[in-house]
């Protein structure tokens, strides 16, 4: 019986803590308006919503609002979504130097899985399929011309496969990795 009675008690108090805990809410910091890409954030582009804490979620509390406002977005941030620290940066993207060339790879050009905002990586110039096989290839792919860069900014593209990314690359490099992407031709490598 003394038994019964401790197992209804500690049900009991576990129910208390579970409402409790699921009628808890705090105040944190989303997007109110869409934040570009390397665009410095602003109070007027923030709100302050309550939700639930949760395992794994980590955004900002809106009296943190300081470590947010005056930095960079490091990708495009859409209205109601939570902020994160991950998402933002100190340094203006592009950097000073740089420039953001957008890519669209299809499946099998890029770690799909692996690649994530803030990478390292490479694009590597391929062939131009359009060349016969009599033509000689062109002078910049032997050996295979690169470009370093750094990943702001990824998102499933709209045909199954497709990868849409922001690769930061030198402003020198920017004209020619533009072209070459708008031909597809651009592989991405993953930098160590």
């Amino acid at each position: 019986m003394a038994l019964a009675v401790l197992l209804i008690i500690v049900g009991a108090l576990t129910a208390g803590y579970v409402a409790q805990r699921i009628g808890t809410t705090h105040n944190y910091l989303a997007v109110g308006r869409p934040i570009g890409a390397g665009q410095e954030i602003t109070t007027g582009d923030l709100i302050i919503v309550r939700v639930n804490s949760a395992l794994g979620l980590r955004p900002v509390p809106a009296n943190q609002a300081n470590q947010v406002v005056g930095k960079h977005a490091l990708m495009a941030l859409v209205p109601g979504s939570l902020i994160t620290l991950d998402q933002v940066t100190d340094d203006p993207v592009p950097r000073p130097g740089h420039q953001i060339v957008g890519l669209r790879l299809k499946e099998g050009m890029s770690p799909q899985e692996r690649l994530d905002v803030g990478d390292s990586v490479v694009l590597v110039v391929v062939p131009d399929k359009t060349l016969s096989t009599g033509d000689t290839p062109p002078i910049d792919l032997t050996p295979p011309r690169t470009f370093a860069g750094t990943v702001v900014d990824l998102k499933p593209g709209n045909t199954a496969g497709d990868l849409l990314v922001n690769v930061e690359v030198a402003t020198a490099d920017a004209p020619a990795a533009a072209a070459l992407a708008a031909d597809d031709r651009i592989v991405l490598l993953l930098a160590s």
